[in-house]
């Protein structure tokens, strides 16, 4: 039976900069890509996946909108590959006072243009695949409340207690990988996924979440948009610790001491398109994993958490939280976050759209309407 797309219970506006004043290397309007989001009190993150940068917003009129746009760029924190080329940022997570972000980790093969009308140009641009190495990105940034309120980031940072914090990464390399994606070239399930271009069922992180892990460890949930197997969506877990040279270290927690675990979800054939921790429970935002409209739908792991142990995760230990509307070639949700302000209950899901409608997008160029969601 189909399910019914969920009304949203009121929008939120970001106010983001126009494009033409934040550089050349923004070409077009932040709001037409929005990937991700994230809040730590009254600041909300998000970032462009065409972009190497995260922007901040803030909110003056509790939660109701956000505007008060800066942008922060990657690689003021972490010494990227290619220091002009985007990142592909599909991922941001907020723990303590850090920022979590990933790249995408994927491979694009090019597309014809819009109109094309040469045949053998439209054939010779889908024959080429590229490997951006910056899109190997997982790192962490320090997140602090400003004298202001609101929060920042920090490439390195001392707190009153002495504690020492700075911005830390997986080494990359200019090739196109890092430790993890290493590590998976050997594993049984997405080792030959790793050479198949996003949006071809190919190896696609689009989620983070992040937690405290054991001894000051932090525990990492990675979602993937794909592969899909056999329609069965893939979590990988990692434990990651400070390394030396200011690199992170992935942790040996797999059964034969892979540094990762792989947890395999039946999300009616969706992959996972962004993360959210709530409690102990896994919040997820399911679509398609090829290039398809919908059908988009937020799920939530009961106890994710508490997973110790590699896991094959059917259909009747998830809940199927509610379906998200989406436009036919606009309006693809590919970011969330749960908000709760002060005064409510309960949290409410906010969502914001890739390739936005017409009637979200203001005609100041910038500012872009995002759905806020009652929870049932």
């Amino acid at each position: 039976m189909p399910h019914r797309p969920a009304k949203p219970a009121g929008i939120v506006p970001l106010d983001l900069t126009h494009h033409d004043r934040l550089g050349p290397a923004v070409d077009e309007a932040i709001r037409n890509n929005l990937s991700v989001l994230e809040v730590t009190g009254d600041t909300l993150w998000t970032a462009s996946d065409e972009t190497a940068s995260i922007e901040r917003l803030v909110s003056a009129d509790g939660g109701a909108s956000y505007g008060d746009h800066r942008t922060f760029k990657l690689g003021d924190f972490f010494d990227l590959p290619e220091p002009d080329g985007e990142v592909d940022v599909e991922g941001v997570a907020a723990d303590g006072n850090w920022l979590w972000v990933t790249g995408s980790m994927s491979l694009a093969r090019r597309k014809p243009k819009v109109g094309e009308t040469d045949a053998r140009a439209a054939l010779d641009r889908l024959t080429r695949v590229k490997t951006d190495p910056n899109r190997w990105l997982l790192g962490r940034i320090p997140c602090l409340a400003s004298a202001d309120g609101a929060h920042a980031l920090h490439r390195s940072v001392t707190l009153a207690d002495g504690t020492h914090l700075e911005a830390a990464c997986l080494k990359m390399s200019s090739k196109g990988a890092n430790p993890l994606t290493k590590a998976l070239r050997a594993d049984e399930h997405l080792a030959r996924f790793l050479d198949v271009p996003a949006k071809e069922n190919g190896f696609d992180i689009e989620g983070i979440a992040a937690a405290p892990g054991p001894h000051g460890v932090a525990r990492v949930f990675l979602g993937l948009r794909g592969p899909v197997l056999r329609g069965w969506a893939v979590v990988l877990e990692l434990e990651v610790e400070m390394g030396r040279h200011g690199r992170l270290r992935l942790c040996e927690i797999g059964p034969d001491d892979e540094p990762y675990r792989k947890h395999f979800l039946d999300l009616d054939g969706l992959g996972i398109r962004d993360m959210k921790v709530q409690g102990e429970d896994l919040w997820l935002l399911a679509g398609p994993t090829m290039d398809l409209d919908g059908p988009v739908a937020v799920w939530r792991w009961p106890e994710g958490l508490l997973a110790t142990d590699q896991d094959v995760v059917p259909r009747d230990r998830l809940v199927r939280v509610l379906d998200v509307p989406h436009g036919t070639g606009f309006d693809h949700a590919e970011g969330m976050c749960l908000r709760r302000l002060p005064g409510e209950s309960k949290p409410r899901l906010l969502v914001a759209y890739d390739n936005p409608g017409k009637d979200r997008q203001h005609d100041d160029g910038a500012t872009v309407d995002l759905d806020l969601f009652d929870l049932p």
